[in-house]
């Protein structure tokens, strides 16, 4: 049974700007890297918050594309890890270091555990080895698995609970456990959501491995809030079968979704099956990106 939040805030702006993501665009002055970030502005009655979504697995990159864009490292006031694997996580100490202050983030209590991928060569793809490095530069980790508000009329939607029978099976990665490799189902994949005034929730994922459609009902259930106004952020079909996609387009049908923007883990084909789908409603997002909700 979900935890229920009750009596969430309230959101009036919301402004996302992608500072990584695997793609560029064309003639962009941006450098692109597998991985993702996402520098999120909210602005409320009494309130103006900035949170940075994930850190791209390389700290040089993502600092390159905020000077780029005009975002000071120092403007950020909380980091949000959506899930520990390197292409979301290996430049946080880094751009912690050029915070230069204690800074919270927020992230899943399995954060530091031993991760690894184990086809074709063994592979570290956790950040285990960086929390010493993540502590010195002034990282202060709120490591919490259940949902809470953030801030005003933004939640964490905690571990993401799994009822759809073709979603959030695991990519096949392992946990190293006394000594014994055991399968890791990623339950440490959590989300942001965004109650906007007016409109519903805006939910903002890293690589949606729950599943995008266990993302939205959970949302949906812990909030009470049954509008989702927009989506935005890796939906992971890269490897989807044809009958994912399709069921997962039928999905998001359920919950009246205005407005989607996907990119980073979620794979050509349901890109342009979304795009198919949502028409000019969909925006293939990529480094520099922005969108701006009032």
């Amino acid at each position: 049974m979900d935890k229920v939040l009750n009596n969430i805030g309230e959101v009036d702006g919301l402004k996302i700007t992608v500072l990584m993501d695997d793609y560029a665009g064309y003639e962009n002055p941006y450098l692109a890297q597998h991985g993702l970030s996402f520098f999120i502005e909210v602005k409320g009655e009494r309130m103006a918050k900035t949170i940075l979504l994930d850190t791209g697995q390389s700290a040089e990159a993502v600092l390159y594309n905020m000077g780029l864009l005009g975002i000071s490292p120092k403007s950020i006031d909380m980091v949000y890890i959506s899930h520990c694997h390197y292409d979301h996580t290996r430049g946080l100490a880094g751009i912690l270091k050029e915070i230069g202050r204690d800074t919270p983030v927020i992230a899943h209590p399995g954060l530091f555990r031993e991760n690894y991928r184990l086809e074709n060569s063994l592979k570290n793809i956790g950040i285990a080895n960086e929390k010493e490095k993540i502590l010195q530069n002034g990282g202060c980790p709120v490591l919490v698995k259940e949902p809470f508000e953030i801030v005003t009329g933004v939640i964490s939607t905690g571990e993401v609970e799994r009822v759809t029978d073709f979603e959030g099976k695991g990519i096949g990665t392992y946990n190293l456990v006394d000594g014994k490799f055991v399968p890791d189902e990623i339950i440490d994949d959590m989300s942001i959501a965004v109650n906007m005034r007016e409109k519903g929730l805006f939910i903002i994922t890293g690589c949606s491995h729950a599943g995008i459609i266990n993302i939205v009902r959970h949302t949906v259930n812990i909030t009470g809030i049954k509008k989702v106004y927009g989506i935005m952020g890796g939906l992971h079909l890269i490897d989807a079968s044809k009958e994912r996609i399709s069921r997962t387009i039928e999905g998001l049908s359920e919950f009246g979704v205005e407005i989607i923007s996907a990119g980073h883990c979620t794979g050509l084909e349901a890109l342009a099956r979304l795009s198919e789908e949502y028409g000019d409603r969909f925006l293939h997002f990529k480094v520099g990106t922005k969108i701006e909700i009032i």
